[in-house]
């Protein structure tokens, strides 16, 4: 199955590059991702927030302040936000690192998670602490944003064989490395393909000969990044009206960028002048997933930036389920799979509604009605200049996975 998938991909790779419509998609689908990216505005007010968790938690505990350390995890610290919408929240995961003699030894999990929950109470604006498996969740009442807020305990690698460790129900301590997953990834999609290097020095020569400066539209140069936002993107669109059993089952930020991520590496480490546009680059990547799934007595997608024997399965879940969430994964990558090849096959000026909705959404649609196909040069003007957010203040969190904090 995944064979032909590959197969698939490089042949519409193929027949995009032949009908020169490669960079027209590439422009559009960064266009489009650049508009559901977090405005300063959103991002300036949640960094303002949770700047102040430190003070607050420290005093409510009777600890000093360089004993609570804020850090942020998940897609804010990868680079990889989809702020949506606007009718639903955004999510910003942080992970609260509680060290000192207060903590050190401590082998019950529960109490220490009470503990801080309630440590949570009276912040500013945040509202009533929710808690979650492994965080407790602030829902900032009146804001665009909701919190979920990790406590860890640093100096961990004798319980859990890493550095910090947080609370589970199931197995009293869990392992937990967000800022190591952060590393791993970012280093990967730093990594570029030949194809890239000679668009930039191709790019940076006209530039040299042309005065002045034009204003050339934005390529789909950050690809991994990219794909992981277009990832999430369709993940959500297609959840978004599905019953909340199959919504609770929906494939987790961190296996899709798990698997992303190894299928990217592999690529470009072991066959990098294979590729020669970004497009082909993610319909190679998506096809490849499912590759990076251990299925064997039991369902593993591992974190790839834990060691030891202590390594932790992402996909624990999919094991303990009936089946759900490994249909689901199937059900879904399928259909992405579908959507692109059906989106990419169309000539670009004329794309249907539906082709575009069905990876986008709505907001996709809206600034496409707006982009006019004759003015190709300045198609980036032309969709960041549309509008189609929704003007009511969101009031609800975005449906995620459980225990899905680290992407």
């Amino acid at each position: 199955m995944n064979m032909q998938l590959q197969r698939n991909s490089k042949i519409l790779a193929k027949a995009l590059k032949l009908r020169d419509e490669d960079k027209q998609w590439e422009i559009f689908i960064v266009s489009m991702l650049k508009k559901l990216e977090l405005s300063t505005e959103k991002r300036n007010a949640a960094e303002a927030r949770y700047k102040k968790f430190g003070h607050h938690v420290a005093a409510k505990l009777g600890m000093n302040d360089d004993d609570v350390h804020v850090v942020v995890q998940g897609s804010m610290r990868t680079q990889t936000t989809i702020a949506g919408d606007g009718r639903e929240k955004f999510d910003l995961d942080v992970v609260v690192k509680l060290s000192g003699p207060r903590f050190t030894g401590l082998r019950e999990s529960e109490a220490f998670f009470q503990l801080f929950g309630e440590a949570l109470r009276g912040i500013e604006g945040a509202g009533v602490p929710e808690a979650k498996s492994r965080c407790w969740r602030l829902p900032y009442p009146g804001e665009p944003f909701y919190f979920d807020v990790t406590p860890a305990i640093p100096m961990s690698q004798g319980i859990t064989g890493t550095f910090l460790r947080v609370r589970d129900k199931e197995t009293v301590w869990s392992p937990s490395n967000p800022e190591e997953f952060a590393d791993w990834f970012c280093a990967i999609a730093g990594k570029k393909f030949p194809f890239q290097r000679r668009l930039l020095v191709k790019a940076e020569d006209a530039r040299a000969k042309v005065d002045p400066i034009p204003q050339a539209p934005i390529g789909l140069d950050d690809i991994l990044r990219r794909l992981v936002q277009l990832m999430k993107l369709h993940r959500d669109n297609y959840y978004r009206k599905l019953p909340d059993a199959r919504g609770d089952a929906r494939p987790i930020s961190v296996i899709l960028v798990t698997l992303a991520t190894k299928a990217y590496d592999r690529m470009v480490s072991e066959e990098p002048n294979a590729f020669d546009s970004s497009i082909e680059v993610v319909l190679e990547v998506v096809a490849s997933m499912p590759e990076f799934i251990e299925r064997h007595a039991v369902i593993r997608v591992d974190n790839p930036a834990m060691q030891g024997a202590h390594i932790e399965n992402f996909a624990d879940r999919w094991n303990k389920d009936g089946g759900a969430r490994n249909r689901e994964f199937e059900v879904w990558h399928n259909r992405l799979t579908q959507d692109l090849e059906a989106l990419f096959s169309e000539e670009y000026s004329k794309r249907s509604e539906e082709r575009v909705r069905a990876v986008f959404g709505e907001l996709g649609v809206q600034a496409w009605k707006n982009t006019q196909p004759s003015a190709s040069p300045n198609i980036l003007a032309g969709l960041l200049a549309s509008s189609g957010t929704a003007s009511a203040q969101p009031q609800q969190p975005r449906k995620i996975g459980s225990r899905d904090t680290l992407a």
